[in-house]
């Protein structure tokens, strides 16, 4: 009941800038959120081929290393980070915070009752698994949006085609993943033809944004190419090593993709924390804000080591616990994050 609700708030979601105003002249002319170096490596994550040569040099162990710091150091924090953005702001609580506190218990309440009465999270962990990926197509594109905010109409025709286009294609592609290792051969033939439809979605997705690039508004916009391209073609590479059936270029993949998302939205939150609205704020985020990078490293390293703590000490009870914030997370995403619609005038 509680997923449901909440699925309804963060389906609508676009993951559009905090600030909706029109962007100003300054932030037009700039193709980069925060500069080229932190742009390139925290948003559009062009490291991420060095994750496979590492994870395929080192081999077995190599994996497991980057496993561990993945899931503890990055991942759990982007979750968590998620109840600052809604909790620590006391702005939330002007504009109404009784819904985040409704969503909070429902989804706190329901999982508590079913995992003491069935004693098990199997059922939650596949609703997560769905959720997550509606979740993963939703921020990747509307990262995109906030390169390209200013730029293009969202009330296109192309705008809507490709926004659909975008999250079909990381959808399919997720959901390939979770039933590659299960097909049978009845349906591997059609699986297998699908993939080559499939794989001509990024195509259409990129050419496009490249061509308006090039254009006259080359150096406002290539920057949002390039974050879709280096998404896109992290997509495709785990499309493909699931087409040939590769099960170790699937895992690789899988972790690189892990950290592409969680650090890109890391390196959103960092941006909006560290912009003027929020720094000038007289209040605990703007104190933060204009801290940002040390309070995140003791963030990240305090609960990292913490949840490594509790996977070794409390196995079920973090993981429930994991499981509710990741719920929340998902949830706050699509209400924090969604472009308020504008008025109609009279």
């Amino acid at each position: 009941m509680a997923t449901a609700i909440a699925s309804q708030e963060v389906t609508t979601a676009d993951f559009q800038h905090i600030d909706y105003s029109t962007p100003t002249r300054e932030q037009q002319k700039s193709k980069y959120l925060v500069g080229s170096w932190f742009d390139l490596i925290f948003i559009c994550n062009l490291y991420w081929p060095l994750i496979l040569l590492i994870d395929g040099w080192g081999g077995l162990r190599a994996h497991e290393s980057l496993l561990f710091w993945q899931v503890f150091f990055v991942t759990t924090p982007h979750r968590w980070i998620t109840l600052f953005l809604v909790f620590g702001d006391r702005d939330k609580y002007a504009q109404g915070i009784n819904k985040y506190i409704v969503v909070t218990l429902l989804i706190v309440g329901s999982m508590s009752l079913l995992w003491l009465s069935v004693g098990s999270l199997l059922c939650l962990m596949a609703v997560d698994y769905v959720w997550n990926a509606w979740h993963f197509a939703a921020q990747h594109h509307g990262i995109y949006r906030i390169y390209s905010r200013g730029q293009t109409s969202g009330k296109s025709i192309w705008s809507h085609a490709e926004k659909w286009l975008f999250r079909i294609f990381i959808l399919y592609v997720i959901a390939r993943v979770a039933g590659w290792s299960w097909s049978t051969d009845r349906n591997s033939d059609w699986l297998s033809q699908l993939d080559y439809f499939m794989l001509a979605i990024p195509i259409l997705v990129v050419i496009p944004q490249w061509i308006t690039s090039i254009g006259s508004r080359w150096k406002e916009s290539w920057t949002g190419a390039l974050y879709t391209t280096s998404v896109m073609t992290l997509f495709s590479c785990l499309l493909l090593a699931i087409h040939i059936q590769s099960e170790k270029l699937v895992l690789q993949l899988a972790l690189a993709s892990a950290l592409f998302h969680a650090v890109e939205y890391l390196g959103i939150v960092s941006w909006s924390m560290q912009s003027t609205r929020v720094v000038k704020r007289k209040d605990l985020f703007g104190y933060v804000g204009s801290r940002w990078i040390g309070y995140l490293m003791v963030f990240v390293i305090v609960l990292g080591a913490g949840a490594w703590a509790m996977e070794h000490g409390a196995v079920k009870l973090w993981a429930a616990i994991n499981l509710m914030v990741a719920f929340l997370h998902y949830s706050f995403d699509g209400m924090i994050w969604k472009k308020p619609r504008q008025k109609k005038a009279l």
